[in-house]
């Protein structure tokens, strides 16, 4: 298992900087884009030594080595517009966005799976239609819609929640359900195929003769069975759950990456997009990892395969 987070870690670092690369070639051939004037020199660095044994000239594959190198040894995001320093505000609106795309996951898995497998169980009942209607109703509404609804709603209909802000924990109640709408609805429907299609295997019906209880055959056997598929979704969506995560940042005036990133783009600030494209490419890949490993966690074929494979190598 050590070996195959290794090797994943490795890879998405390739793609990381890949990915990078392409951005800052787009970035850098845009009509009045700096990235182009880039210094490839520092301050007698190692990279400058390598330059020079090298006697490299500006190139645009030597300036973004410059750009990575100062990004990966000095954390430096520079500010092509502002010509400052952009680590510290980096690192404040990455935290607001990790918490909203984190409560959004939590949402997404604590009501998903738990509706899904009760309206399973109650497979036809008045409880399974009102779900499934509910679910396709919010598949339907794009988030930037569904949060236009929820602020009429409960800010100036019932007077519950705050629309903007982020001052208290009621703040990131609305922002929470917008970025779960994208996928509360696809993970709600396979879980619930899942969970009816593992209450009708023989295994069920064994256990049921021996007189097991319904809420132990359903949570902790056919429920177990069923999170793979569930999890196998939720990880599909994860960029879909980015997406509603900037949606409900720059409606809600939530200060995250997203938002920072949107400010960017209409500024021209080509440091400010380069800084939040890489952080959210990186959180995407950790993201992307952490369910791979999860998968791996509960699936026992999976990671003995896995295993076997590291044994050969």
């Amino acid at each position: 298992m050590f070996k195959f987070i290794v090797k994943r870690i490795l890879t998405a670092f390739v793609v990381l900087l890949v990915a990078m690369f392409a951005v800052f070639a787009i970035l850098t051939y845009i009509p009045g884009s700096r990235l182009g004037y880039l210094n490839i020199w520092g301050q007698g660095d190692l990279l400058d030594h390598l330059f020079t044994a090298l006697s490299v000239k500006p190139s645009l594959f030597t300036r973004y080595l410059r750009y990575i190198y100062n990004v990966f040894t000095t954390f430096h995001f520079a500010s092509m517009a502002r010509h400052h320093d952009l680590s510290a505000t980096v690192l404040q609106r990455t935290r607001f966005t990790l918490l909203l795309t984190f409560s959004g996951f939590i949402f997404i898995v604590i009501f998903g799976i738990s509706a899904g497998a009760y309206a399973a169980y109650k497979k036809g009942s008045l409880f399974d239609k009102a779900v499934s209607l509910l679910s396709m109703f919010v598949a339907s509404l794009p988030p930037f819609c569904l949060a236009i609804y929820l602020a009429m709603i409960f800010c100036l209909g019932l007077h519950l929640l705050p629309v903007f802000g982020y001052d208290s924990i009621k703040n990131f109640i609305l922002p929470t359900i917008t970025i779960a709408s994208a996928s509360l609805a696809t993970t709600i429907q396979t879980c619930r195929f899942a969970v009816i299609e593992e209450l009708n295997k023989p295994y069920i019906k064994n256990l049921r003769s021996r007189g097991q209880k319904e809420g132990v055959i359903l949570f902790r056997h056919a429920l177990r069975n069923a999170v793979l598929p569930t999890i196998s979704v939720i990880r599909e969506k994860t960029a879909s759950i980015f997406v509603s995560t900037f949606i409900a940042e720059w409606f809600y005036a939530i200060p995250g990456i997203g938002y920072y990133l949107i400010q960017g783009i209409n500024s021209r600030d080509y440091g400010v997009i380069m800084a939040s494209t890489m952080v959210i490419a990186i959180i995407l890949l950790l993201f992307n990892i952490i369910s791979e490993v999860l998968y791996c966690v509960f699936d026992p074929q999976l990671r003995s395969t896995q295993l076997r494979g590291e044994t050969d190598v």
